[in-house]
Order: structure tokens, then sequence, then C-alpha cells
């Protein structure tokens, strides 16, 4: 064979090789949030035992009913590590007086109102106490998870409570994160959507 042939095959070959490789892969859009309209009122949510914390800057996030396949299904609340600046807006029902429309969890940043005091602790908090979460009152309670507040140069835990949702709010959890040598205090109060 001449050497041009070959040279020929060969960058041939590395074509088909790239393109049936570029060929599998799949640049999927960014998630949309489907927004899911439902006649049938949601269950209260369930009772959750929050388990141990993996690490202290642990934060909880709730579980909730969502819909699939024409019926209500729990999704287990789980641990996430926290993240400076944000929180996390748990997943809810709301009714219009029709319907009853989903809306999905996520990360929103923090927009401490201006009399927020900001609090900062050179000892770690301990990891969030292990909570047993009763029945909601009614599927428009939001579950306040407890914390740990710093008190004259201590930890001290405040309990979880179920309150009423507000129209236009979420709560932003209470929780610590790391910040370089020192912790931080973020949310623990109700946050524009």
């Amino acid at each position: 064979m001449n050497r041009r042939y070959v040279h020929r095959l060969s960058v041939l070959a590395l074509t088909a090789a790239a393109t049936l490789t570029l060929a599998g892969c799949v640049v999927a859009p960014p998630p949309q949030h489907a927004v899911t309209h439902i006649v049938q009122s949601p269950p209260a949510p369930l009772s959750e035992v929050i388990p141990p914390a993996p690490y202290p800057d642990s934060y909880w996030v709730a579980g909730h009913w969502k819909w699939e396949g024409n019926r209500y299904v729990w999704n287990n609340g789980h641990w996430e590590q926290a993240r400076q600046n944000q929180v996390f807006q748990h997943a809810y029902w709301s009714n219009n007086g029709f319907e009853w429309i989903y809306h999905p969890g996520r990360w929103v940043a923090l927009a401490p109102e201006n009399n927020t005091q900001v609090i900062v602790a050179n000892v770690a908090p301990p990891p969030p106490r292990v909570e047993i979460i009763g029945p909601a009152p009614t599927p428009n309670h939001v579950w306040i998870g407890g914390f740990w507040r710093w008190n004259n140069g201590q930890h001290v835990w405040v309990s979880g409570h179920w309150e009423a949702r507000r129209d236009g709010y979420f709560y932003a959890p209470g929780h610590w994160y790391r910040s370089g040598n020192t912790w931080t205090f973020s949310g623990g109060y109700w946050q524009r959507n």
C-alpha cells in the first residue's frame, strides 16, 4: 500500500471514531422545574425521624409529597452540606382555590432583613439533634427545624415546631456554615419568595 492511501485511511478512521464518540454525547438542557397542577389536595406531611447529622454544618432538607403516576408519593428528607449565603426553600403545595400547585425545593440566596444581626462563633456547633417530627396540623403548615443558637458564649439547642405557612414567604431555616476558622449563623426567619 502506498503511504498516501494509508494516511487517508487513518484520517477517515479517526474522523469516524470522533463522530461516533461525539454522537454518543448528549448535552442535556438545564432542568426545568415543571409546575404540577392537581385538583386533589395533598395529604399532610408525614412524620419523619431525622437521623443524626453527618457533620456540624449539615442542612436538613425535609421530605415532601410529590405527584407521580396519578397519585401522591412521599419523598423522604435527607441531609445536605450547608451552602454559604444560601438557604434551601423547601418544596411545598399551594392552593389557588381551584387546584393545588407544586413548588419544587431549591437553593436560594439569603436575603436577610436590615435588622438581622450577623452571628459568628469561634466554636463549631454540635451536629444538629435528632428530631421526631409529628404529623402536621394541616397541609398548610411548614416544619421549622431545630437549630443551635449562640447564647452567652455557648451553643444552646432550640427545638423545632410546626408553623402556618405565610403567603408570599418561605422559612429560611437557621443553620451554621464554616467560614474559615469561624462559624457563621444564617437564616432563622421568614423570607419573601
